[in-house]
């Protein structure tokens, strides 16, 4: 197989495994506790990247700037990501959250602005504004739609909260030590969010009768360690080996359309027509922000 198109492949599996988070993370919500779960999935992801986290605890690489910034993303991309997006996915369409997770790289161009001090172009500030028309008509699309949700506001801000933690993981990682590996990054914020869950967890453990969850239960747990967490890691950064960054993130826009595809095969959840052109409003305002003509 041409070496290209492998990377292509494999950024596409990546990006459909990250779409798939909405529907393991709407099924988590509604069955399992969400802490004991975040904290578990966790644990899993975290044995499996050993391997690159000890060398890079014994290369003495890390300096206290590398640790706060890492403690950062695993506070607010990982820990309160998931506490907010599986709390959001109890009040709205697993569909829907994955509408609105596809406003990302808006939300990160923004951050990158305010905090970085990044000069965007007209092409990316017209992206950021087509992404909000998107989520505006995303949700006003709910919120007129025949089965109405009561909880969709709460519903919305806590997933668009979560996704904000997500954007704060990305624009941190520009402070971190660029000698770095990011699938050594990747491994050491997986480690401190474990780190940092398991309070909470606690919490589900004292209060939580851990017998009563299914195998499936726990089969979704093991997905969300295995592959959302640690796979799609591993299949995104093979696929950039090969691959300009500017087009890789262009494959972005499989997220989304993971998302809605797998709630309705899977959740059976039917998005209505206005819900679907706010998705694809925010996709293309994806390829706006994130694909950068290289000369």
């Amino acid at each position: 197989m041409n070496t290209q198109i492998k990377s292509y492949l494999h950024l596409s599996l990546a990006m459909i495994i990250v779409g798939s988070s909405v529907v393991v993370g709407k099924l988590i919500s509604n069955t399992l506790p969400i802490f004991l779960s975040s904290f578990l999935s966790l644990l899993i992801a975290s044995i499996l990247f050993l391997p690159t986290i000890i060398p890079l605890m014994k290369s003495k690489q890390l300096s206290k700037n590398d640790y706060f910034y890492l403690g950062l993303q695993g506070l607010l991309g990982t820990v309160l990501y998931r506490i907010f997006f599986f709390l959001g996915l109890k009040y709205i369409d697993a569909s829907f959250a994955g509408i609105l997770s596809a406003f990302q790289p808006a939300m990160i161009s923004v951050l990158a602005i305010s905090f970085l001090k990044e000069k965007q172009s007209l092409k990316e500030k017209f992206g950021i504004g087509l992404a909000v028309v998107g989520l505006i008509l995303a949700y006003f699309a709910n919120k007129v739609s025949v089965t109405i949700n009561p909880y969709l506001l709460i519903g919305t801000v806590l997933v668009l909260l979560a996704v904000l933690g997500e954007a704060c993981f990305s624009v941190f990682a520009k402070k971190l030590n660029k000698q770095i590996s990011p699938m050594a990054i990747a491994g050491m914020v997986t480690l401190i969010s474990c780190v940092m869950s398991f309070p909470t967890a606690l919490y589900d453990i004292f209060y939580f009768d851990i017998t009563t969850i299914s195998l499936f239960g726990f089969s979704l747990i093991v997905y969300y360690g295995v592959f959302l967490t640690y796979i799609a890691f591993i299949l995104w950064f093979s696929g950039l080996k090969y691959v300009k960054a500017s087009v890789a993130g262009v494959f972005t826009a499989i997220v989304p359309i993971s998302g809605i595809l797998l709630s309705i095969i899977f959740l059976r959840e039917s998005p209505n027509f206005f819900e679907l052109i706010g998705g694809l409003l925010i996709i293309v305002s994806i390829i706006l922000v994130v694909y950068k003509n290289e000369e």
